[in-house]
């Protein structure tokens, strides 16, 4: 009995084989992964970021120091030099000429005054300087809220320099014409000032003296910027000023 030949072997198909006659695949379904579990881009750096916060941490450094060193100098100033504020005094107040005169059509006002006002500096080591003064002159009763206060006009004078431990007599003209006024204040004014000329206390003319001005420090030659000053004066009385009085004045620095 013959014997039967071996069968052939069968070739084994390698891995990733795929039979082109064989029909696609279906795609498979996509699995959705937890947001935990996704890929996530690098983020990007930004070295611009760095540098102007760097920047802004020098530059803040840096006026924090300058407000220290300003701070201690100024300090250390203000103990070497001790500065005070200067005062001023009423020396006097002349009426050149004061008319009221009542017409039909209202009452009016002339007048010159003449007035003195007394500066001291009381610093030895910090001198002043003032810009243009300018003084106005008002008559009345006494006290701001009077309603027969009178203006008597006002005038100028050139600004000057005050040495240390230095008393200057700055004098003013002030001056109104024909200005119409309250015809109430103005015969309350004539009154008073009759009886001013039959020498009776009572019920005197009271005058207030007003100069503004800019004042300024003179140190070692050198000036610095200057602030706004107003110097009030009154109410006095001539008789008060015959008598000597000399009223000490209010100054108001950067309140006008």
């Amino acid at each position: 009995m013959a014997e039967k030949p071996p069968p052939n072997p069968v070739l084994q198909k390698p891995p990733g084989y795929r039979d082109p006659n064989a029909p696609p695949p279906p795609n498979p379904k996509q699995v959705v992964l937890p947001a935990a579990f996704r890929h996530r881009p690098p983020r990007k750096r930004h070295p611009k970021r760095c540098t102007c916060r760097f920047c802004c941490c020098v530059l803040l450094l840096g006026v924090l120091f300058v407000l220290f060193v300003v701070s201690v100098v100024g300090a250390l100033s203000f103990l070497w030099f001790q500065p005070r504020v200067p005062s001023f005094h009423l020396q006097s107040v002349d009426p050149v000429r004061l008319n009221v005169s009542s017409r039909a059509d209202g009452t009016f006002v002339s007048a010159l005054t003449v007035v003195r006002v007394l500066a001291y500096n009381p610093n030895s080591k910090i001198g002043f300087y003032y810009s243009r003064c300018r003084a106005s002159v008002t008559a009345g009763g006494g006290g701001d809220d009077d309603e027969e206060v009178v203006n008597l006009g006002s005038g100028t004078a050139e600004g000057f320099e005050q040495g240390r431990k230095n008393t200057t007599i700055v004098k003013l003209t002030a001056e109104v014409r024909e200005e119409m006024v309250d015809d109430g204040a103005g015969e309350r004014l004539r009154e008073r000032l009759n009886k001013n000329k039959n020498k009776k206390g009572e019920d005197e003319v009271r005058y207030m003296v007003e100069v503004r001005t800019r004042l300024g420090l003179v140190v070692n030659g050198r000036r610095s910027g200057t602030v706004p000053v107003r110097v009030r004066c009154g109410w006095v009385s001539l008789r008060e000023m015959e008598r000597g009085e000399i009223p000490r004045c209010n100054i108001t620095t950067l309140k006008w």
